[in-house]
Parts: structure tokens; sequence; C-alpha cells
């Protein structure tokens, strides 16, 4: 065989298992959507100069002075992608709850958020998301009397750290933030007016998260050695709880731990939290999925392989409404 058809041979062969990877760890099942879906409604909203849109579901049965739970979407998705991702737990919950549920669509699919190194448009060109989110909650409250002082904000990945925002900057607007797949920016990438004042949050990471590193870091693509996009620095999912909970005005260790018992065949991950609760002060809370990647912990969905494993043990919606519910229950 010459030089030249061993060089061909060996380059088919490694473009063959590029692909055979690609299809590996990229590839994932089809999750169909709730019978209930068809409620699903579209709609744009006019907010300064530009357009914006959002999905709002409507459950059948909704409750009087409603809460408004948001979902928000991760880097380069779009609502559809994070309905499927959630596993469709958030509307299956707002059925039950009696909750508005609210999916906002990011500007070129992504959030303005807190982190001073990212090069995607809605940062560069300093897009008011924090306005939008306001103005979908002014909107709902005339339209559907919702309660403003119940305004939940759970988000994923960069929703996440959208979410980390109005902790920082907005707190006042929010009842609760979940944030998943996501670590407050180090000081050096931080680029937020801290308020200084304390909201309820709720934190949702795996150990084995190759985007945002669980421990702190760079934020990089699945640990390959190069840079998604480029985010900068963040802190570890401990330093993120516990800068929370200092301005919460807890001092000490978690007050309670807690364990989940894996019993399901096929699920290599665990996972436990710690609690800050103390009467009179905003709960904060971080669980920790162990071996979990950058996903959604839930039953219903396989994430593509490459973004990790996922607990589908834990319920993260389940809990992330949980945790919300107790904030209600502790509004006048």
């Amino acid at each position: 065989m010459s030089k030249y058809n061993i060089i061909r041979s060996c380059l088919i062969l490694a473009i063959l298992g590029g692909v055979v990877s690609l299809i590996y760890y990229g590839y994932t099942p089809s999750l169909a959507p709730p019978a209930s879906s068809y409620k699903l409604q579209d709609i744009t909203i006019q907010v300064g100069e530009q357009q914006r849109n959002y999905s709002l579901y409507i459950p059948q049965k909704l409750r009087e002075q409603a809460p408004m739970v948001f979902m928000l979407h991760r880097s380069m998705q779009t609502v559809a992608d994070i309905r499927e991702s959630s596993g469709y737990q958030f509307e299956l919950l707002a059925e039950q709850h009696g909750f508005v549920l609210v999916y906002p669509q990011g500007y070129k699919n992504h959030w303005n958020d807190c982190r001073k190194i990212a090069s995607y448009a809605a940062r560069t060109e300093n897009i008011d998301d924090l306005g939008f989110i306001d103005t979908i909650r002014q909107h709902l409250h005339e339209r559907l009397h919702t309660d403003l002082n119940k305004t939940f904000i759970a988000g994923y990945s960069n929703g996440g750290q959208l979410g980390f925002r109005f902790a920082l900057e907005r707190p006042q607007s929010v009842a609760a933030i979940a944030a998943i797949a996501a670590n407050l920016p180090s000081a050096d990438n931080l680029d937020c007016i801290e308020s200084g004042s304390a909201v309820p949050v709720l934190i949702m990471n795996g150990t084995e998260d190759p985007v945002n590193p669980y421990y702190g870091g760079q934020v990089s693509l699945f640990s390959f050695g190069f840079e998604f996009g480029d985010r900068g620095k963040v802190k570890s999912a401990v330093s993120t709880a516990e800068y929370f909970a200092h301005l919460a005005g807890y001092n000490g260790s978690p007050s309670e731990i807690k364990h989940f018992k894996n019993t399901l065949a096929g699920d290599p991950t665990s996972s436990h939290y710690y609690a800050w609760r103390e009467r009179g002060r905003a709960e904060v809370i971080l669980y920790t999925i162990n071996e979990g990647g950058h996903v959604i912990p839930q039953p219903s969905y396989r994430a593509p392989r490459l973004l990790g494993r996922t607990s589908i043990e834990l319920n993260g919606p389940e809990e992330i409404w949980a945790f919300f519910a107790r904030q209600l229950a502790k509004q006048p």
C-alpha cells in the first residue's frame, strides 16, 4: 500500500471514529411532551426597543393570586430544549400545585448574567434580562392576577447564573431562586452590584460536571482543555452556598444534612444536601449529586453522555418546588 493510501485510510478511520464518538456521546433519545402541553402559549412582548419571547403554561386549576415560576434555559438552548431537558416535570408540578409556569427565551439563546468574562451577545450587548423578567411579571399580574411577591426563578447553567443576578442585584423582586449546574463567579469575574440583602437560595450541582466545576475554577468544555466560549472562573458550589448563608446571617455549619438512599438499579449517582434553616432567616440549601454531571436531575429525560451522568433517584424539579413552597408557607 502506498504512503498516500495509508494516510488516506488513517484519515477515514479517524473521521469515522469521531463520528461514532459524536453519536455515542451526543445522542439522546427524544422525550414526548405530556398531553397537557397543548396549553402552552407563545407570547411576544416589547421590552425597551426589543421584542422578546416567552412561553406560558397555565394549569387547569390556577390558584388565586397564583405564584409564578420562571424556568430559565442554559446557554444555546431554546424553550423547547429546556422543557425536554427538565423532563417536563415543571409542567406536571404546575398542574398539581396551581402555579403559573413561564419559560422565557434568552437573547440569541443566552442570558446576561454576572460573569464579567463572557463572549455571547446577551452579555456583550448588555441585554436587559432583569427588565425582561420584570416586564413578564407585571403582564401576568395584570392578566392573571398573579402575586408579584410570589415570584420564583429556577435556572439551569446560564439560566442559573441569571438567577444569581436576581439574588445579588434585585433580591426584592423574587421570593426565592434555584440554580442548577451553576456556581457564583469568582471575585475577579463578578460584574454585578451586590445588594447585601438575603434571599432564599437553592443550589443543585453535580461533582463531575464537565462544564461548571463543582470545586470551583475555570468554566470549560467537558474538561478537554479548551474554553467553552470563555466564561471565566467560578467559586466552588460549597463557597457559593456559604456566601448566601452568610448574607442570611448564618455563622456556623449547616443546621441539617440529609443523604438520599439510591435504590434504583443503573443509577451510579448518590445525593445529599446541606441546609441552613432558622426561623426568621432566608433558607439556603445545597444539593450535591455525587458523580452527577451538567444536567437537571430527574427521572424522565436522558441527557447526552457528554454532559455527564443524570441522577434519576433525585427529582430536581420536585425538590425545587418543595423549596419554593416552603417559602410560600412563610409569607403572611
